[in-house]
Order: structure tokens, then C-alpha cells, then sequence
């Protein structure tokens, strides 16, 4: 029996009351915070392999998606109907942009059609922002169109390596001049839609794009390695938030850019300004670097043997960059 005379009782017998009370809270609470901390993603696991190389192929019709068997072998060789193999040095998160029901034998995940790859490339870091693999290869539909060996190159990257081109196309000195001009300022769309796109992600796009203030401000140049192919690990898209992800993702899926002079016309070989424009943006974005970037010269600090291991195949250390006169576009 409790004295209740002595002072010391009351406080031990309030105390196992008020812990009583608490418990009996968080059983009767369990069941509504457990889905909060499932939904946490420091309480999910993911659903990549640590440290596997997911490749992020941007595919429309490439392919042949009613004939599986007549599939490309770098695309056959990192999916499981085709090779389940746990020692594969690649895994492929393929999207479809044809079927937005994704019905056989478009039964893939779906994408919709807009900007070339970015609107892939876009939509996985929507999707995935919150689980991304370690590290990742954002590839085009014929992925040696404009590298040696991208696949093999990515797998060649060094482990301090961040972000890097897997293409040896180079572009110099390329003014922002291409596709059609705004009337009202006589500047091309697609400055202007990088200008935008930059905005986006925090920078101040006229001061990335114009550092020295040219007049008019589209002939200012980019000097990058070609053409929106690259390796990247996680932390550099987490870098920037998931809202301003988002925002560009969204930004993506409107009908133009910046104007409606720049609204993609599908089905045509129209120039697509935010396409384009973000091809040229991902160095600046994810790589950290400027517009015109220093040509690839061995034995400097631009030598490509800073970011590929040499004695691996596929490697870009060593290899030959080919170039594209200034001001032409593929």
C-alpha cells in the first residue's frame, strides 16, 4: 500500500503513471509513425546495388521494341530478361516513350517524349532522387554515336571522379547563334532558354554564359566535350534540392522553354531549344564547370588521364579528341 504522507511516494507513483501513459501512446501510435519512417529514406532500402553502375539509356525508337532478341548487346547485357548474372558490371533502368499505359511490348516504365535525352535524364532524377544509384551513366539510344566506347569508359572512371564526358567529340568555340531569334531583343531562344534553365539551379546565367559581357550576348561561346553522354555519382545531383529537380523537371514538361518560339514540334528536325540548351548545360551543372572549357591536353591538368584509369579498356586516358569546326552543329 502507498503512503500517500510521505512526499517521496506521491512523485515515484506519478512518475510510473506519466510512463505508463507514454508507452500505452507509442503502442497505440505505432501503427500511423511507422509508414512516416518507412517513407523516410534513411529507413528504406534501396533498391540499386551498392556501388553498381546503373546506365540511364534516353531510347524512342532505336530499338525494335516488338523484337527483344535483335536488341543491342550493351542494352541486353544489363537487363534481367536477358542476363541474370549478380556479377554483371552494369544494371539498366530502361524507360519507353511511346505508351504512356506501358502495354506490351511497351511494358517498361514510361517517359514522355519531350527534349531528346534530357527528358529522360530529367525524369529518372525526378523519379529517383531519393534512392539514386552510387553511380550512374546517362547514355543516347546508339551510345557510340559520338564516343569511342561509352559503356567501357564509365566502368574506366577513377573512384575520386565525380562527373565526366564519356565522349571524345569535342565542340570549340561554339557561339550561342543556332535556331530561331526572339524579335523583341534579337537574342536567340536558346541563350535565353539556357539563361533560364541555369536560373533554376541558383546560378546567375548571364554571368555563367557571358562572363566577359559580349555584344550581343548570344555570340558568346562553349567549348565542351560533346554530346550530353556523361558518368555521374549521386552527390553531385544531390547537390542541388529536390524542389529545384523538380522545378526543371517540370519545366520541361511545358510546352516551350522560355517563348513560344521555342516550342518542340515532335517529329521534326526543328532545332528543340531545351534539348539543346541542356546538352550544353550539364558540364556547368553537375561537372562544376565553365562554358568554355580547356581542351584535353595530355601531360596538364585537363589530361583525360586525371579521370579514366589508363590500363582499363574503353579508357579515355590517351585517346585521340576529335573536333568540330566552330559554329557547326550535327
Amino acid at each position: 500500500m502507498i503512503n500517500f504522507k510521505h512526499p517521496s511516494a506521491i512523485l515515484r507513483t506519478l512518475f510510473c503513471l506519466l510512463s505508463a501513459v507514454i508507452l500505452l501512446l507509442i503502442l497505440s501510435n505505432n501503427e500511423l509513425l511507422a509508414p512516416k519512417l518507412r517513407a523516410n529514406s534513411s529507413f528504406k532500402a534501396s533498391r540499386w546495388r551498392k556501388d553498381r553502375l546503373v546506365i540511364i539509356p534516353a531510347i524512342y525508337q532505336e530499338i525494335d521494341w516488338y523484337k527483344p532478341s535483335t536488341w543491342p548487346n550493351w542494352l541486353k547485357n544489363g537487363l534481367d530478361m536477358f542476363n541474370t548474372s549478380s556479377s554483371r558490371p552494369y544494371d539498366i533502368y530502361l524507360y519507353q516513350r511511346a505508351d504512356p499505359e506501358s502495354k506490351a511490348p511497351f511494358n517498361w516504365p514510361y517517359c514522355k517524349n519531350v527534349h531528346e535525352e534530357a527528358g529522360v535524364y530529367l525524369k529518372f532524377i525526378y523519379d529517383f532522387y531519393y534512392d539514386l544509384p552510387d553511380r550512374m551513366l546517362f547514355i543516347h539510344g546508339q551510345p557510340e554515336r559520338h564516343g569511342l566506347y561509352p559503356i567501357e569508359a564509365a566502368q574506366c572512371v577513377r573512384d575520386d571522379v565525380y562527373y565526366t564526358s564519356v565522349n571524345n567529340v569535342w565542340f570549340q568555340d561554339r557561339p550561342w547563334i543556332a535556331g530561331k531569334i526572339d524579335p523583341v531583343d534579337n537574342i536567340t531562344v536558346m541563350y535565353k532558354c539556357g539563361v533560364y534553365l541555369l536560373s533554376l539551379f541558383g546560378f546567375d546565367g548571364e554571368l555563367q554564359l557571358n562572363p566577359k559581357k559580349v555584344v550581343p550576348k548570344d555570340m558568346s561561346i562553349f567549348s565542351i566535350l560533346c554530346c550530353a553522354q556523361f558518368y555521374v555519382r549521386k552527390e553531385r545531383i544531390l547537390h542541388y534540392t529536390y524542389e529545384q529537380w523538380s522545378t526543371v523537371y517540370n519545366a520541361s514538361l511545358q510546352p516551350y522553354c522560355t517563348t513560344p518560339l521555342d516550342r518542340e514540334i515532335l517529329g521534326t528536325n526543328l532545332l528543340r531549344t531545351f534539348g539543346s540548351a541542356m546538352e550544353i548545360l550539364w558540364h556547368i551543372i553537375l561537372g562544376f564547370g565553365p562554358a568554355v572549357v580547356p581542351l584535353p591536353r595530355a601531360k596538364t591538368n585537363t589530361d583525360l588521364c586525371h579521370i579514366f584509369r589508363s590500363s582499363c579498356f574503353g579508357s579515355l586516358c590517351g585517346a585521340y579528341v576529335t573536333g568540330i569546326k566552330p559554329g557547326s552543329y550535327d
